[in-house]
């Protein structure tokens, strides 16, 4: 299978470089990290054991990656007023766009732009940062979960998430998307968000702070409250499952934390304004949101990142 990874950041390289160790013909597309791709490959740093590809087909340009079979989307949601030109050149009549960005709307953005073509979406349950060009850690191996916008999974969106398992991505196929993506963000909202106003700390401070792990529950309650207005039940003991997993992840730096601190984007309407907005359509008072919604704005706005 052409695969095309647009979005070579920690997700974009790490999926595309355990699919490319199967056996399967991917190009990335490389802004910054091109040269020293070009020159050293990409190496991954991961809880199941490190690896590096040589050689690696890399574009500065989508044009030159011709029509592909599957388009893997890791841009920033910050970036989506250019997903448009960035994907015509290489969607076909035959193409899957899988996005595995975070947050709200991007799908439905991926659909009207190709409303003719499968639009996938995959929530990556798992640990990953770029420490350098070209390098990818991972410090738990986690999962990522794939499901088709829409409806139930199509016999070909099993076979990618098939083919995903068999690069050791751990994939698994879910028929409820909208409800797995509301399931990451239970975790996204608090761990991303309180990571960086609470004083650009690991995940492990919150945790082990009692004050920091009350607000962090708080601000699940109010994801899981939005989701029941919208039609999806999230169980009550999904909040215990998550600080656990965190527990397991040791001093993580989240995503967004990381953006934060090398003065990158940050998905702030993706991740907290966009539930925040639908809450608020629903008639919900979610005091605990909407104030780490505002910090993390005026914090982006102090820092000169964007939002």
């Amino acid at each position: 299978m052409k695969i095309g990874i647009v979005g070579a950041g920690a997700i974009g390289l790490y999926y595309g470089a355990r699919l490319q160790r199967l056996g399967e013909d991917v190009v990335f597309l490389l802004r910054s990290d091109f040269d020293a791709i070009s020159k050293n490959g990409i190496r991954v740093r991961a809880s199941d054991g490190n690896f590096r590809l040589e050689k690696v087909k890399g574009v500065q340009n989508s044009s030159e990656m011709g029509v592909v079979d599957l388009v893997i989307v890791g841009l920033k949601a910050t970036a989506n007023a250019d997903l448009g030109g960035l994907l015509a050149p290489i969607v076909g009549a035959e193409t899957s766009i899988l996005n595995l960005q975070n947050g709200l709307g991007g799908d439905e953005l991926l659909a009207k732009l190709f409303p003719d073509n499968p639009v996938l979406a995959g929530l990556c349950f798992t640990c990953l940062n770029r420490v350098d060009p070209g390098v990818v850690e991972n410090y738990l191996l986690g999962s990522v979960a794939i499901g088709e916008r829409g409806g139930p999974a199509s016999g070909k969106t099993r076979q990618i998430g098939e083919m995903l398992n068999r690069s050791g991505a751990n994939c698994r196929v879910t028929d409820d998307l909208r409800l797995m993506q509301w399931k990451k963000l239970v975790w996204n909202v608090p761990f991303n968000g309180l990571s960086i106003v609470a004083g650009e700390i690991s995940t492990d401070v919150i945790v082990s702070d009692e004050g920091l792990s009350r607000l962090a529950r708080g601000l699940m309650e109010e994801i899981i409250a939005v989701a029941a207005a919208i039609g999806m039940e999230i169980e009550s003991d999904f909040i215990d499952e998550q600080f656990a997993l965190t527990r397991s992840m040791g001093e993580y730096k989240p995503s967004s934390l990381v953006d934060y601190l090398a003065g990158r984007t940050v998905e702030v309407g993706a991740i907290w304004g966009e539930p925040l907005r639908l809450g608020v359509e629903a008639g919900l008072d979610l005091p605990k949101l909407e104030t780490l919604y505002r910090l993390l704005r005026l914090a982006c706005e102090s820092r000169s990142a964007d939002c």
